[in-house]
């Protein structure tokens, strides 16, 4: 893989975060982490990952695109996908509301205000409902995405042909981007104080040049590499 990667072109990346979010963004196509990039597309067209890549992301796109229409093929899952979302908007309500009762609280007893009496009377009835939505907020959503991760696996088993092709398609990009990131760090391209800075978020590990650094754990699924190129820099 060493000798393949030398011939090949690396790309001008001029934003490491971009291009952190980009492959991290590809390499979840993979793990079948299907969402939005539209955001991307703003991004590469703003010239943040080279030229040269933003002629290859018109295929790579397309490869997305067709695991994204066929999961959106399966309307059960755009309902869970929906209810995710409801449980994460709901939670940023309720973290508001808790947020400003404690808020009023302290104020209410640190300047002695005469409706001080009645914060804890709120408290004890706002207290239930506060912790059930904050439980629901913290362990509702992943566990819908679980759910929406096994069944697209179930759903993209029947088809194996799509999914092996795409697989190569996608990991041959996403270690172009990690070749591309190294090749900068090396030459000074990028503006890198210390070794944290090229800390990169991959779901898959299966890439040349890289090192894992954290595992993935309760609340983050993906792993923390870094580029043996920075490895050896820093």
């Amino acid at each position: 893989m060493s000798g393949i990667r030398k011939k090949r072109a690396f790309y001008n990346i001029e934003d490491l975060r971009t291009a952190k979010k980009i492959l991290m963004l590809i390499d979840g196509y993979r793990r079948l982490n299907i969402e939005d990039f539209a955001w991307a597309d703003k991004e590469v067209k703003e010239g943040k990952m080279g030229l040269k890549f933003s002629k290859d992301w018109k295929e790579i796109r397309a490869t997305m695109l067709k695991f994204a229409r066929e999961a959106g093929s399966q309307k059960h899952l755009l309902n869970l996908a929906a209810l995710q979302q409801i449980l994460i908007q709901v939670g940023l309500v309720i973290s508001a509301i808790t947020t400003l009762l404690a808020t009023l609280s302290m104020v209410a007893f640190l300047f002695h205000f005469e409706w001080a009496e009645l914060v804890p009377k709120i408290l004890s009835y706002a207290f239930i409902p506060l912790a059930i939505g904050i439980m629901i907020m913290l362990i509702g959503p992943p566990l819908i995405s679980r759910k929406i991760s096994s069944e697209l696996e179930k759903f993209f088993a029947r088809k194996k042909n799509l999914v092996i092709n795409a697989d190569l398609k996608l990991k041959d990009a996403a270690q172009k981007i990690i070749d591309s990131i190294s090749e900068a760090i090396r030459n000074d391209k990028l503006k890198i104080k210390k070794e944290k800075d090229c800390e990169l978020g991959l779901f898959n590990t299966d890439y040349d040049g890289i090192k894992i650094v954290k595992k993935p754990s309760i609340f983050r699924k993906y792993y923390i590499v870094i580029p043996e190129a920075c490895l050896k820099k820093y």
